[in-house]
């Protein structure tokens, strides 16, 4: 009985750090639109704050890729409602060893920025400025619309090898909850 014991004490401090969630959320700060020459553009701050295994895997040559959804529905829409803009940004984080530096890169334009700090990075991948929308034409005057946005770390995105283990601990599974916000033309 005493063997069994210990047997399950010794599995539960072994299976233990893959369950336990760190310190880890991405949390939207910040979301806003504006209409400039007829054409609502879009902002966002994301505060990323990873696992310590995520910056483990970048420290060690894995790119980690977000994924920013997008959406802008009529407020009254029935959910099988086509949504009126429903968009993924894509962003990959990289360290580059060699360099000493982390890389941020927009896979949209597929142009990147180098920063010497970690910190400072994860700041730069927060910062979302100007993404166009819609036009101001498109939408009806009076009507109410919501713009929703989340961000997340695409695990289908990392290597083969570490996929399993991400599906299964909660320190890979990062992802913002839904902000929103009122458009009223």
């Amino acid at each position: 009985m005493l063997l069994k014991y210990h047997r399950l004490v010794l599995w539960l401090t072994l299976l233990l750090p893959l369950f336990c969630a760190d310190a880890a959320e991405f949390k939207v700060k910040k979301l806003s639109s504006k209409v400039v020459e007829g054409q609502y553009l879009m902002d966002a701050e994301i505060d990323y704050r990873f696992s310590d295994r995520a910056i483990e895997a970048l420290v060690n040559g894995v790119p980690l890729t977000l994924e920013v959804h997008i959406q802008l529905r009529d407020s009254k829409a029935w959910i099988w409602q086509k949504d009126l803009i429903d968009l993924r940004l894509r962003y990959q984080l990289r360290h580059l060893a060699l360099a000493s530096v982390y890389q941020v890169v927009d896979l949209q334009s597929d142009t990147h920025q180098n920063f010497h700090t970690e910190r400072s990075a994860f700041e730069a991948l927060g910062e979302i400025r100007g993404v166009p929308l819609i036009s101001q034409a498109q939408l009806e005057k009076g009507r109410r619309y919501r713009l929703s946005l989340r961000s997340s770390l695409d695990i289908e995105a990392l290597p083969l090898p570490l996929r399993p283990m991400a599906y299964v601990t909660s320190s890979w599974k990062l992802s913002s909850d839904w902000a929103e916000l009122e458009i009223i033309p």
